[in-house]
């Protein structure tokens, strides 16, 4: 037995020292506290910011004898209540609606797990990760980026509105509907990422389904302004037909760009947009813009955002909030968000959706 142990205890000890890449740990708990007001009934919710969820991460990069760098990126997240998913369980008479759990446990799964290989020629990754068009409607210089962001469906977004006459939830209106989905994208897939050029970057990736996408970031300094920016396309060759509310027609194109300067003073602004085409169906289209200041440690911020008939026939949403947020330092940062969510142009006229709350974010 004891020599079972030792053996076990060496191998262990050479294979963690034998290691050809050297990883490195990271991760996150992103939690909120927000309570909402539908119209028909209040309630507080505890849920995890699907802004930036809780994860944690390795990473590691090794240079090879032939020029080339392998990498490798295995990402986990545990999900509880996701911010973007809770969704009102209707109660008598359509009157006392309630949070139901968006059916997230807490159970592990995999955010991104993949390899690559780079060099001077840019880089080739394959495995579950994100797309090219990941992030190009969330370039954001404008602060309080912890709640507020051009992907403000991820807070509330599942949140059903409400007929403001019977205060019965409307199946399926949701700001989720409404709204595009390509802020966050992750998938099967092949990247491949340029080299990084006076500022300028282009990425293109297939996905497992056969969807295509291509986009060009920008991250540079001008003066005193510090400037963000990426436009991309995602080409669909999977099925992608929305008949929740109504919809009709399979996307064919989606598209997203957003643009974000901040000047040395701590003022910041940020300008985005979404839109799609539909082969049957009406196309959506999408628009957003963010005022920021930043002194110290702390950010302000003010944001509009505009979205319709994204789910294929009419059907709007227009959202605007109110960021606040205080950075502690060492990766802890806490914030407060208010924000109001208005559908319009439905089968009934409905309820706007108030939201407050704040948040707490610690990386390690």
């Amino acid at each position: 037995m004891k020599k079972t142990l030792l053996a076990t205890t060496a191998l262990a000890f050479v294979a963690a020292h034998a290691s050809a890449v050297d990883v490195q740990l990271y991760g996150q708990v992103n939690k909120g506290l927000f309570a909402y007001d539908d119209g028909a009934n209040t309630d507080v919710i505890v849920t995890d910011n699907a802004l930036s969820s809780t994860r944690f991460g390795f990473k590691g990069a090794q240079a090879l004898d032939n020029g080339l760098t392998a990498s490798v990126l295995f990402e986990g997240e545990m999900v509880s209540n996701a911010s973007d998913a809770l969704v009102q369980q209707a109660g008598g008479a359509g009157t006392d609606n309630t949070p139901a759990n968006s059916g997230e446990n807490g159970a592990f799964n995999e955010r991104q797990a993949r390899v690559g290989l780079s060099g001077n020629f840019g880089g080739v990754y394959l495995g579950h990760q994100s797309t090219a068009i990941d992030g190009v409607i969330t370039q954001d210089l404008a602060g309080a980026q912890d709640v507020m962001s051009a992907d403000y469906r991820r807070i509330g977004g599942g949140l059903e509105f409400t007929n403001s006459s019977t205060h019965a939830l409307v199946a399926g209106a949701t700001t989720n509907s409404l709204t595009s989905d390509i802020g966050q994208s992750r998938a099967d897939s092949i990247r491949y990422d340029s080299p990084i050029f006076n500022g300028f970057q282009a990425r293109a990736s297939i996905a497992q389904g056969g969807d295509t996408e291509g986009s060009v970031f920008y991250d540079g300094a001008m003066g005193d302004f510090k400037i963000k920016g990426a436009a991309g396309m995602r080409v669909v060759n999977s099925s992608d037909t929305n008949t929740a509310i109504g919809g009709t027609g399979e996307v064919q194109d989606e598209y997203g760009a957003s643009l974000s300067v901040a000047h040395s003073s701590g003022l910041a602004g940020t300008l985005a947009y979404t839109a799609n085409d539909r082969d049957g169906g009406e196309d959506g289209s999408g628009w957003y813009a963010k005022v920021g200041y930043a002194w110290d440690a702390f950010e302000v911020a003010a944001d509009y955002g505009n979205s319709e008939k994204f789910a294929g026939t009419a059907g709007k949403v227009n959202a605007y909030g109110l960021a606040a947020q205080y950075n502690l330092g060492h990766g802890v940062s806490v914030a407060g968000l208010y924000r109001n969510l208005d559908g319009d142009d439905l089968a009934v006229n409905t309820d706007s959706i108030d939201m407050y709350g704040v948040n707490m974010r610690v990386k390690f």
